[in-house]
């Protein structure tokens, strides 16, 4: 289960097979490997391919994949110690938890050796995103708490937490102080910052700005980026799969290290405009397997290659959790990312969120910079009512703040038990 030199080697090199086939065979012969480990070491695994009558010899590419069954992060969590392979020794792998945005922290272990593996797929990344080896990172919404890495050590993509448990006053004093050239920051966090700040030049002039863990609406990003035309990128990954994809400066959509990870996009509903569920493989974790692990994102192919080269396929930004949906009074389900069309043009809004509170019933809250006319809220409590086309009631809630002290911030909320 130990990682090759050669594969930790190829991934600082940022080398990646030019032909679609080889990055295919590349993929696969990993597949392969992992396959045949899981269902040697780790019980969960076995149960999981004998109940199917599959064994490894099955599951030869990533096509084959479909005929296994997908994994939740409750049943591995039920499976306990099951779920981890046999023979590692458990005192000495790095523990990391998840976020929790699903009610649910959970522990991720993963060896030494994969801890490594991981860091070479982030730094890989990084540098096809546009990050330099020279860059100063300020990295704000993430509490890591995580050991220096070697390049670190060595001065190389240098990384500075700020955290966002500190007083945001104090995270301005912090980032003037480092002066990154690069900003990493999760949407809540960066609107918390622009709460307290006249903007964000007001604070640090970066020559990137990089989002990540959440998606970046709209009124946030014209409030933090029109004034001052700035670089930004987006990132996307998991404490279980680690970094999935990245966005490069075509801005096409986010490239998925397919050699790292299979994704797959399942169409379980019709939910328009909500994309497909997210499957995903690691195939760098074999210490605590992930196999058709289902991750609770939607995503949507692009279609196409990218203009900067590279042979990695894209998906467009996650746009919400699998279960922010609208469930309206006869039973249709409505994406409620669909109904951010009609909040682009609000003057002066700052944040909103929706909040479901009865099938017939919406809120809609808005922060704005200064109070809207009383036409323009009801012009658009009339657009989305028109939109959802049923008998359901569309409150406007102008509000002074909306999910303050979450680290990670949902612009959805739904009172409703969850329908599974």
């Amino acid at each position: 289960m130990s990682v090759g030199t050669g594969e930790l080697v190829r991934l600082l090199s940022g080398r990646l097979p030019r032909k679609p086939e080889a990055l295919a065979a590349l993929r696969d012969r990993r597949l392969r490997a992992l396959v045949r480990s899981a269902y040697e070491r780790v019980p969960y695994y076995r149960a999981l391919f004998d109940d199917a009558g599959l064994g490894p010899r099955d599951v030869r590419s990533a096509d084959d994949l479909r005929h296994l069954p997908v994994s939740t992060r409750d049943a591995l969590r039920a499976a306990g110690e099951g779920a981890r392979a046999r023979g590692v020794d458990w005192s000495a792998t790095r523990v990391v938890h998840t976020s929790g945005s699903s009610g649910k922290p959970w522990a991720v272990h993963r060896t030494r050796a994969e801890d490594r593996l991981r860091r070479a797929v982030e730094f890989r990344s990084m540098r096809h995103t546009g990050i330099r080896p020279t860059d100063v990172i300020a990295l704000l919404g993430a509490v890591r708490n995580a050991p220096r890495r070697p390049l670190e050590r060595c001065g190389l993509f240098r990384v500075i937490e700020v955290s966002p448990l500190l007083p945001v006053e104090r995270q301005i004093e912090r980032l003037r102080e480092i002066r990154p050239s690069v900003f990493w920051v999760y949407p809540t966090a960066l609107r918390a910052l622009l709460a307290a700040a006249e903007s964000l030049e007001a604070v640090i002039e970066p020559r990137m700005v990089v989002t990540s863990a959440e998606p970046l609406d709209e009124p946030l990003r014209r409030r933090a980026f029109d004034r001052r035309p700035i670089e930004t990128r987006n990132f996307y990954g998991s404490a279980e799969i680690g970094r999935i994809g990245w966005e490069c400066g075509e801005h096409r959509g986010l490239h998925v290290n397919v050699d790292c990870v299979i994704l797959e996009l399942l169409e379980d509903d019709d939910l328009p405009g909500a994309g497909r569920s997210v499957v995903a493989t690691n195939l760098n974790s074999h210490a605590m397997p992930f196999l058709r692990y289902r991750l609770g994102d939607r995503c949507a192919w692009v279609e196409g290659g990218c203009p900067c080269g590279s042979p990695l396929p894209l998906i467009r930004p996650p746009v919400g959790r699998e279960w922010d949906v609208l469930r309206l009074p006869s039973g249709r389900m409505v994406s409620p990312w669909a109904l951010n069309v009609f909040l682009r043009d609000l003057p002066g809004l700052l944040q909103f969120r929706f909040v479901q509170k009865r099938r017939d019933r919406l809120e809609v809250q808005l922060r704005f910079s200064r109070p809207p006319a009383s036409a323009t809220l009801e012009s658009l409590r009339e657009r989305i009512a028109s939109h959802l086309g049923e008998p359901i009631s569309i409150e406007i809630a102008p509000v002074d703040a909306i999910g303050e002290g979450a680290l990670k911030f949902r612009s959805f909320l739904s009172e409703l038990e969850r329908e599974d």
